[in-house]
């Protein structure tokens, strides 16, 4: 499958997946920025296509597939909050889902 976690969004997902669950690539929607891509970590469901990548399960539905291809997933951490980004380079405008920091602290809290 041709989607790449650098190694920041590798370390990032070991150490948050607290639940052994996988890491799920979706389309969150699209707006004038072009396609929101989300990630999160999920258990798979029967349609879910699989890849590994240095330990890292990754699944996507078919249909996001066709809109993620080729995209690249780091993780950013910034003033504004860190997260996971996802980059198309086969669509010219791309956003990431950006994680308030708020949101990470509390879930590393919980775990």
């Amino acid at each position: 499958m041709s989607i790449t976690l650098t190694q920041s969004a590798i370390d990032k997902a070991v150490a948050l997946n607290k639940n052994n669950q996988s890491l799920r690539l979706y389309l969150a929607g699209k707006g004038c920025d072009g396609f929101y891509y989300g990630v999160c970590f999920d258990d798979p469901s029967t349609n879910d296509l699989h890849f590994t990548q240095q330990n890292v399960d990754v699944i996507v539905d078919p249909d996001t597939l066709e809109f993620i291809k080729g995209s690249l997933v780091s993780w950013e951490s910034s003033d504004e909050g860190e997260g996971f980004l996802v980059q198309n380079p086969n669509h010219r405008k791309y956003r990431g889902k950006f994680f308030k920091k708020s949101a990470w602290q509390q879930r590393l809290t919980q775990s």
